[in-house]
């Protein structure tokens, strides 16, 4: 009997070692499932985001090197939905497995939910679109190297004459843009984009060293892309159609046809020119002793008379140096005497004002009036690449970014599609959705 009760004891004790052994692997088996679910949703929701990235615009990558896509939230949401839904919600045929009907998906997801928002990721935002520029230019640095930036101006196609004859048909004449609903519709008129005001500067605090430096780093960047990937008037690319022909200066100044641009230019030119070269006269001692010698015959007001004749022949001279550069010709940007072009003779006639009994009371100077242009010795200096590539450092970033989605959008909705918007395309999206019950968060950008 004794014997009897120790084996039924043992049988017991087996058998609760067995129930708790088959409730553990029910547990472990559970909580892999669980587990399983997990990393199979992460998995199929972040293959679905990337298969709606592949939806890029491909002509915005390959002209511009931008990755965006057209569309809106709804429309983003159903091809997702379309794209997970071929791994959740599976129907799958039954297996026979050991006489028994058994179903294949163990997992039994349901999508219940998918929310989008785009909000964060228009192509319209500045800061969006500055990024999609610096991915592509680090990329493109990163493949090709600094080469490209040495041999840009190599590879520049001059749409000047160079005959000497400035304001040549193809440099003054392009287009203009007159339609008002076309002119609305542009990014930069659109756009949120705040002035800044004298408020925003004594508030905002001073940047650090390394702050200036990724500063100008990507300012850098910015700005070669643009001189890259857009026409000016002494680089025209042939294989793209651009509403405008001077596009560099469009994005310096916003005038909407090419001439006004061109013109504002140049006029900024002849006044930056004028300053330098009114200080290289100044410490040139053969030049100042030219400007005395004639100042001198004024008497009393010979100061006054000295300082308009060195504005006169710095003006000039800077006339001169427009000429010279719309002409594919390079302007030296701080003179020597080898890069000075106009002798005091070439620049200017002088006149002598006398009273009644013939003293000389005054000296009137003004610029002589000639056609073309008188070249220097030597021909060092900035070529008209380098000189926008300085007026483009000094732009406001905003400015120079908002432009250029100008430029795009023009050119894509006179060569492209017509309806084609800025403001519709996007370079990412968060998406939430709920699959089972759980909740699933994700960034999907470019």
């Amino acid at each position: 009997m004794i014997e009897i009760n120790k084996r039924g004891g043992i049988t017991v004790f087996l058998t609760s070692i067995l129930v708790t052994m088959i409730i553990a692997s029910m547990v472990f088996v559970h909580a892999s499932r669980s587990i399983g679910s997990a990393s199979y949703t992460d998995a199929v929701l972040e293959l679905a985001g990337r298969s709606a990235l592949s939806e890029f615009d491909r002509r915005l990558k390959d002209e511009y090197g931008i990755f965006a896509f057209y569309g809106y939230e709804d429309m983003v949401a159903s091809n997702i939905n379309f794209y997970a839904s071929a791994s959740f919600n599976k129907a799958l045929p039954s297996e026979h497995l050991f006489g028994f009907r058994t179903a294949t998906d163990l997992y039994r997801l349901q999508l219940q939910k998918i929310d989008v928002n785009l909000a964060s990721y228009s192509l319209m935002d500045v800061n969006v679109f500055e990024e999609q520029i610096s991915n592509y230019m680090n990329y493109f640095i990163a493949h090709k190297g600094i080469e490209y930036i040495r041999n840009m101006q190599k590879s520049n196609v001059p749409n000047i004459s160079t005959s000497g004859e400035e304001g040549s048909e193809s440099a003054n004449s392009g287009r203009e843009l007159k339609n008002k609903a076309e002119i609305e519709s542009l990014p930069s008129r659109t756009s949120n984009v705040s002035n800044v005001n004298i408020a925003t500067i004594l508030e905002s605090r001073t940047p650090s060293v390394g702050e200036i430096f990724d500063e100008s780093v990507l300012t850098v960047k910015i700005n070669e892309y643009l001189l890259s990937h857009f026409n000016n008037a002494m680089r025209q690319d042939r294989t793209k159609d651009t509403f405008f022909r001077n596009e560099i200066e469009y994005i310096l100044y916003g005038n909407l046809s090419d001439r006004s641009n061109l013109s504002r230019f140049r006029l900024e030119f002849v006044i930056l020119r004028t300053v330098l070269n009114v200080i290289h006269i100044k410490n040139d001692e053969d030049k100042m002793r030219m400007v005395d010698t004639v100042a001198s015959a004024a008497g009393a007001k010979k100061w006054v008379v000295g300082l308009a004749i060195i504005a006169v022949w710095g003006a000039a001279e800077a006339e001169n140096d427009a000429r010279l550069l719309l002409a594919g010709k390079n302007v030296d940007l701080f003179k020597s005497k080898d890069t000075w072009a106009l002798d005091f003779r070439n620049a200017l006639t002088t006149r002598r004002v006398r009273d009644e009994d013939g003293n000389v009371v005054d000296v009137v100077a003004r610029e002589r009036r000639r056609t073309g242009y008188i070249t220097p010795r030597s021909s060092e200096g900035l070529s008209y690449m380098e000189y926008l590539r300085m007026f483009l450092y000094v732009q406001r970033r905003e400015t120079k970014l908002t432009r250029a989605m100008d430029l795009i959008q023009l050119n894509f909705r006179g060569s492209y599609y017509e309806e084609f918007l800025i403001k519709d395309h996007y370079t990412g999206f968060s998406l939430n959705a709920v699959v089972s019950g759980k909740k699933f968060e994700y960034e999907q950008k470019y």
